[in-house]
């Protein structure tokens, strides 16, 4: 019953969402791990391109928190009516301090490529390749895979996790979509 009463889910991949998670952030060297969030959205600015910004905070063991920031420009293309590819760049800020003292913080510049897929009309997979330089911050490459599960035509919950190096990143969180 519930499933002939559920909203038809708009045909292909919106661009256009709020989002927020929780997130749990583990680094191999030195061996520290942390819980936070992240917030974020995306607005599609004709059938091509849209912009975009992230936020997130990561409470670290021995009271060490980082801030994380990116906004940036996107470039998507269908490549099927249910794959879309995806290439993002971004201004990126990083913020660090322990016990309310600052550790320094850098900018620099990422981009990242991928793809995301309607698999059905309700279950979205996405995967990226990610590189970030962060001036004497270093540089990294990164990959990241989301999964969104579409509860209404509006309102979905995923899970992703992020792997570089060093560090583990994964969580769960709410998109809600807007403008379909």
């Amino acid at each position: 019953m519930l499933a002939l009463t559920a909203p038809a889910l708009a045909d292909g991949l919106s661009y256009n969402y709020l989002e927020g998670s929780f997130q749990r952030v583990d680094i191999d060297s030195p061996n520290i791990d942390g819980d936070g969030f992240s917030i974020g959205g995306s607005v599609e600015l004709g059938d091509n391109a849209h912009v975009f910004a992230d936020y997130g905070s990561t409470n670290f063991d021995f009271g060490i928190d980082i801030n994380e920031l990116a906004v940036g420009v996107g470039f998507h293309t269908e490549l099927t009516p249910t794959l879309d590819f995806v290439a993002n760049f971004a201004y990126l800020r990083l913020d660090a301090d322990a016990n309310g003292f600052s550790l320094g913080d850098e900018d620099g510049i990422g981009a990242e490529i991928g793809l995301r897929s309607m698999l059905s009309d309700r279950l979205e997979l996405a995967g990226f390749i990610q590189y970030a330089d962060l001036g004497d911050g270093g540089d990294d490459t990164s990959f990241r895979g989301e999964a969104w599960y579409s509860f209404a035509e509006s309102f979905a919950l995923g899970l992703n996790v992020g792997a570089a190096e060093d560090v583990l990143r994964y969580g769960i969180g709410a998109r809600y979509y807007f403008g379909n």
